[in-house]
């Protein structure tokens, strides 16, 4: 009898051991392979997408969510100038056939050659491609973003406008300079017949620049493009994707914070806010979603060399703008607006704005979609505004180009068509930059 319990106690403690293995195999398969599971925020190193998402060293330059030129101009051989500031589409095909070019200018330029004001203006006046991208762009960033990258001392340098033009046969980069105001002019290693097939396709435009139509212009910003467009937009509707479906866990976990481990709290005005440690994160009903660090950490940039770059620094706000705001805006694209690296390495600060059918959206309160200030290292603070836009077949029909310009030709500056997001809608709006 003593031999038979014995067997019945170990074939008990056999099966509770087998239950147990089980028991341990399902519990970690649950969090390994269920990113739903209640239990993956507890074990986010394990879980498919619970880590905080940064570019893989050596793949930075890919990720940075750089602009694309707002206007685009084509001068042709007779002197006139075509020109897209409205139309998505015509903008596109500009852009798909001049950007390849621009991107092989900068990244075979020589080191830059200061200019006078009116060999710019003589440069403008004669066959090439003129690019704005109303904000700054380094033009490093802008090079990346064409596949390639520029050297020397014009990489550390910044534009909003550049010019491909001719000497001689030759193709020359032109542009301002953001930092310091001045004008400047880099020979490639680029014959101009690589673009000038592509220009002479474009019928004689009837667009100019404000400088060349003498003194009744002379308050505008000299190179505002009064491109004779109809100024048609798409109409576009707007919501806040936080009302819905959108888990604040997967918005949580994107810098980190575990909603699981975390205190939570509401505020009088509806707003919800996390802390965990140092770290908090505020969601406003309104879309705006604030994270802060009151410590000395913060989310690390991950190097991609030994010392830290701005490189890294931009892939990785880029890298969370994508899987944030950048994830659930439908029709909108997100562009860098402003760069602030003055104090580099020890601090940066980036902003990136909407853009909707290739125009910014300018937010409620001058609002960015994002905005990042990175210190020593790691992201201590981050605003964002998630907004989810959708165009429409109907159009908006703004105000003439013309007729806005002479709005502002009493205090001066540049008229700018823009999309105005109202909260609830969005029209159009002329702004003076």
């Amino acid at each position: 009898m003593k031999d038979k319990s014995r067997f019945v106690d170990s074939a008990k403690n056999i099966l509770i051991l087998l239950l147990l293995i089980s028991a341990v195999f399902l519990f970690f398969k649950a969090v390994l392979y269920e990113p739903d599971s209640i239990f993956a925020d507890f074990f986010p190193r394990f879980s498919d997408n619970r880590e905080i998402v940064q570019p893989d060293a050596g793949q930075t330059s890919e990720t940075i969510l750089a602009a694309k030129p707002v206007y685009v101009l084509v001068t042709t051989e007779d002197g006139s100038h075509y020109a897209v500031k409205y139309s998505s589409q015509d903008r596109e095909k500009m852009l798909s056939q001049f950007s390849s070019a621009l991107g092989e200018a900068l990244g075979s330029s020589s080191s830059p050659a200061e200019i006078s004001l009116a060999k710019w203006q003589q440069a403008l006046g004669g066959s090439g491609v003129f690019f704005d991208y109303l904000y700054p762009q380094p033009l490093w960033v802008i090079a990346i973003s064409l596949g390639t990258d520029v050297k020397g001392i014009a990489s550390s340098d910044s534009a909003r406008r550049l010019f491909l033009g001719n000497e001689n046969g030759n193709l020359m980069l032109y542009y301002i300079s953001a930092v310091s105001g001045k004008i400047f002019r880099c020979e490639t290693a680029l014959s101009f017949s690589t673009l000038a097939s592509k220009i002479s396709e474009y019928p004689m435009g009837n667009a100019k620049f404000a400088f060349e139509l003498g003194g009744a212009y002379e308050n505008l910003d000299p190179f505002f493009i009064f491109s004779g467009e109809t100024c048609d937009l798409r109409a576009a509707g707007v919501s806040n994707p936080l009302h819905g479906d959108y888990s604040k866990s997967a918005l949580l976990n994107v810098f980190g914070i575990n909603i699981r481990a975390a205190s939570e709290y509401s505020e009088a005005d509806g707003s919800i806010v996390y802390v965990e440690g140092e770290k908090s994160l505020r969601i406003e009903s309104s879309g705006r979603v604030l994270f802060n660090v009151t410590g000395k950490s913060g989310i690390p940039v991950r190097h991609s060399s030994e010392n830290l770059t701005i490189n890294d620094c931009l892939s990785a706000c880029s890298e969370i703008v994508r899987t944030s705001v950048g994830g659930i805006c439908g029709d909108a694209e997100l562009g860098i607006a402003d760069i602030d690296s003055s104090k580099f390495p020890s601090e940066i600060s980036v902003n990136f704005q909407y853009f909707l059918d290739g125009l910014p959206v300018i937010l409620p309160n001058g609002s960015y979609a994002a905005s990042f200030s990175v210190d020593s290292g790691f992201i201590k603070r981050a605003e964002f505004y998630f907004r989810q836009y959708s165009l429409s077949g109907d159009a908006l029909v703004a105000l003439p180009e013309k007729q806005a310009a002479a709005i502002v030709m009493a205090s001066g500056g540049e008229p700018v068509l823009v999309y105005e997001d109202k909260a609830d809608s969005v029209s159009y709006s002329w702004i003076v930059k």
